[in-house]
């Protein structure tokens, strides 16, 4: 098995193994007094990256960013108290005890603020967190022999048009936050991000001090495949040539408030170590114990711990994307959290006909934001199987990641921005942009567009060019040039498989009008429009 190595300095205390009978609380700190630490010397608690991060967008070093009192953390231990994991950014500490007298009365020490219980041990049957199904329908004849089985969830938002363009992840750094990645330093797809010392970093939040790879949950796995993954001919994920840290926070044998924590604990170890962004197919609402169980009310982007911390992340220079959830279906219907922060990009999942899938869980937010915002293929996603081969699955785990390993690549293509242009670009690429809805969101991104978007008016550099309407069509397009001069244009519509359904060319006109549209089967196509040396690809909607 290969080894792996963590090349990040982290503050944490000394983990402590656990008792199987004790119970895990949050307790919070009152102050950040007397600190070791100081924000005229961040490179003692964060790295470079996060420093240069933090420069690059005029980002402030605060009191936030310092580690808890590590006095208070030894008073603490004196308590015979076992100390799992401190957060700076909740400025407190998780921690084990069986002594459920002490913890009833820990608030009347001085530095300590709250108590919360957050795990205990349980028996009850814990819910299916990331429900999805094998398909076993065959392959596509005629997928694009660069991206083989990963080619749907790539075109469906011209994808591999950032990587033609030479960005495909290079220089960025991207944090998986998950429920175990076994087998991860075995299965083919990862090979090159071993060779290549691409993975800088893993830790189990968990269970401290174990190895993620040898994990028997693989969850984190698909989704690090959809990012990442890469064999020659046969798949290319959508960020396979980035930077990755890989983070457990889940526990699959059960469902506490404690993994909303870990989640946070997290994010403030992936702000440490610098990156750029971080990919959470993960959500939160339902709980063992129905007391923790969140309300639709809970959803407002400010209550719960995860969004708490998922929103720090943001305002520290992160993208933070995360599923929508998968509960369309089901009697909660709705967003489940951090999705529900109002800086999170929250993605759905669609079908491959571009039509919003039956589980993709519906917004708005509770206090009426658009939710979620955007969309990308969820249904018969290619991911890694632990037997070596591709399988399917499918998910709003599965819509996250392509989202970001692409948000990644745009990253890379506009260096200079910041993650809420980023954010804003994304959004403003999609379909649905200036008509938003509650399962969309602001609709399918297009990636390619989103290359040409200036960040600082929000306008496409052929904005001011082309007008194509109406999008979504039903029988026909008009297609209006702006230029002058054009003497002629060749105008191409494929469908998702890549055949060509119209070339058409046309001559010394500014208005072109594809009819006859109205036998096209509902879905997602790409219009091409070539003028001399120049090619511009759009995403058009059939009804």
């Amino acid at each position: 098995m290969r080894r792996y190595h963590l090349h990040i300095i982290f503050l944490f205390c000394v983990l402590i193994i656990s008792d199987l009978n004790a119970q895990k609380y949050f307790v919070g700190f009152t102050d950040k007094a007397d600190n070791d630490f100081s924000i005229i010397a961040p490179e003692e608690y964060l790295s470079q990256r996060a420093i240069g991060r933090r420069a690059r967008q005029n980002i402030e070093i605060t009191e936030e960013d310092l580690p808890v009192n590590q006095s208070y953390l030894d008073s603490l231990s004196k308590m015979d108290l076992k100390i799992l994991w401190p957060s700076k950014w909740l400025n407190g500490a998780i921690i084990e005890s069986d002594n459920s007298v002490l913890m009833d009365t820990i608030t009347r020490v001085s530095f300590i603020s709250s108590s919360r219980l957050i795990w205990k041990s349980t028996t009850n049957t814990t819910i299916q967190k990331f429900p999805s199904q094998n398909t076993d329908e065959s392959l596509k004849a005629d997928i694009l022999s660069i991206y083989g089985e990963s080619y749907n969830q790539t075109v469906t938002i011209n994808g591999h048009l950032l990587h033609q363009e030479g960005y495909a992840g290079d220089g960025m750094l991207i944090a998986v936050i998950d429920n175990g990645f076994g087998h991860v330093d075995e299965l083919p797809m990862f090979n090159h991000l071993w060779s290549n010392n691409k993975i800088k970093a893993s830790v189990d939040f968990v269970n401290q001090g174990n190895n993620v790879f040898d994990s028997e949950y693989y969850h984190g796995m698909y989704v690090l495949s959809v990012l990442s993954g890469f064999i020659e001919s046969e798949y290319k994920g959508s960020a396979p040539d980035a930077n990755y840290i890989l983070l457990r926070t889940e526990d699959d044998n059960s469902e506490y408030p404690i993994e909303e924590y870990n989640w946070v604990i997290a994010a403030e170890y992936a702000d440490s170590a610098g990156v750029d962004v971080i990919n959470s197919s993960l959500g939160y609402s339902q709980f063992d114990d129905t007391s923790f169980n969140y309300s639709y009310s809970d959803m407002d982007g400010k209550t719960t711990i995860c969004v708490l911390g998922a929103e720090k992340a943001f305002s520290k220079g992160i993208l933070v994307v995360n599923s929508a959830g998968n509960e369309g279906n089901s009697s909660w219907k709705y967003i489940i959290s951090p999705a529900d922060g109002e800086n999170v990009l929250a993605v759905a999942a669609m079908n491959t006909d571009s039509t919003r899938a039956s589980f993709s869980s519906y917004g708005p937010s509770f206090d009426d934001r658009i939710k979620p915002d955007i969309a990308a293929l969820g249904v018969q996603n290619s991911v890694q199987d632990i037997t070596g081969y591709v399988t399917h699955k499918n998910g709003t785990s599965f819509s996250a990641p392509v989202i970001s390993g692409f948000a990644s690549c745009l990253w890379q293509a506009k260096p200079t921005i910041s993650n809420n242009e980023l954010l804003q670009i994304i959004k403003l690429s999609s379909h649905h942009y200036y008509n938003p809805d509650d399962s969309f969101g602001y609709g399918i991104p297009n990636f390619y567009t989103a290359l040409d978007i200036d960040s600082s008016t929000n306008e496409t550099k052929l904005g001011n060019t082309y007008i194509i309407s109406p999008n979504p069509f039903s029988d026909k397009i008009e297609i209006i040039n702006g230029l002058k001069n054009i003497i002629k244009t060749q105008i191409k519509i494929f469908d998702l498989t890549g055949k060509q359904i119209v070339n058409k060319l046309v001559t010394s006109t500014n208005t072109y009008t594809i009819n006859n549209l109205e036998n096209l089967p509902s879905g997602l196509y790409i219009l091409q429009l070539i003028e001399s040396s120049q090619k511009y690809s759009f995403k058009i909607l059939k009804k």
